[in-house]
């Protein structure tokens, strides 16, 4: 047989331990296909949504870290500590977006989360009407229902005087935001009846009153629903509404809304900071609604050396 006819083994001809694919086969490739440069984006993209989406979930119900900024609750938090505040215990998630102006926050959709409610004395996190989603760190002073006063620098609630262990005495004297005293005030809860009366005997002046009893201070965060459907509203700058509407200076329909009942339409909770001689707080913004309290603080993780509990 001469050489040209010669038959040899493909498989030996490559060689040992190599394999050789069968007729019909197709040789394998060397390597993995490469992803090409549009794949190998989009998976990045993917990867960084799941992150942000995550996040944003976390962030919303379940914690979120928040700075303090400023003396007013001294000495429990100090100006620049990093608290943890939980939404697992109780909160509301705002529906807003960051570029909203603060009245366009106001009005989305909010959604309550956790599993509890908030008790008397917690530190918590705090928005107020007008301030859109500006977070404000106070101590939830007055339940819904309750009679809240402080008399010579202590705290009063439902004629019981409280000693607050948590304040320094020299926030207890004279000064700014009332911090040494004020007239007990009536902390109004939802189905309390807001009206606008006579408040003198000339019948001329007006005033609104909770239950009957004149309101003392501006700011009930909460609307008032009449019968026929309408909502009055008393604003932070001491502005009345009715159905959105600036009725401050129309004494013909201010006259015409004397005696109808309004039913207030959420609870209503007051908040202080334990520095009450510097804290912006209810006593100048009013009770605010159980849908403004958007977290509750539970201890400082920074800086580390201050680790601690909030109570």
């Amino acid at each position: 047989m001469s050489e040209e006819n010669k038959y040899t083994d493909p498989r030996q001809q490559a060689g040992e331990g190599t394999t050789v694919p069968e007729e019909g086969e197709k040789p394998e490739k060397e390597g993995k296909e490469k992803k090409s440069v549009g794949r190998e984006i989009l998976s990045w993209i993917m990867t960084i949504l799941v992150a942000v989406v995550a996040a944003l979930v976390i962030r919303s119900f379940i914690f979120e870290p928040i700075k303090v900024d400023g003396a007013s609750m001294n000495d429990t938090l100090a100006d620049g500590e990093a608290m943890f505040v939980s939404k697992l215990d109780y909160g509301s998630t705002w529906l807003c977006l960051p570029w909203q102006s603060s009245e366009e926050k106001e009005s989305t959709p909010r959604l309550a989360t956790g599993f509890g409610a908030p008790s008397q004395f917690d530190v918590v996190i705090a928005r107020y009407p007008g301030r859109g989603d500006t977070n404000f760190v106070k101590r939830l002073i007055g339940m819904p229902g309750d009679r809240v006063s402080i008399q010579d620098g202590y705290l009063h609630i439902n004629g019981t005087r409280y000693e607050e262990d948590y304040i320094s005495d020299e926030y207890r004297v004279a000064g700014g935001s009332n911090g040494h005293t004020f007239s007990e005030v009536y902390i109004p809860k939802k189905g309390d009846v807001l009206s606008l009366s006579y408040v003198d005997e000339a019948k001329t002046r007006v005033a609104l009153t909770v239950n009957g009893e004149v309101w003392p201070w501006r700011g009930i965060c909460s609307d008032g629903i009449s019968d026929s459907g309408d909502r009055l509203h008393y604003t932070v700058t001491g502005t009345l509404t009715l159905n959105g509407k600036d009725i401050s200076g129309d004494v013909e329909v201010i006259k015409g809304l004397i005696g109808t009942e309004f039913r207030l339409e959420k609870d209503l909770y007051f908040v202080m900071g334990d520095h009450r001689n510097n804290s912006n707080d209810s006593r100048a913004q009013g009770p605010i609604s159980r849908d403004m309290i958007v977290g509750h603080v539970r201890f400082v993780f920074f800086p580390f050396s201050a680790w601690r509990g909030v109570q």
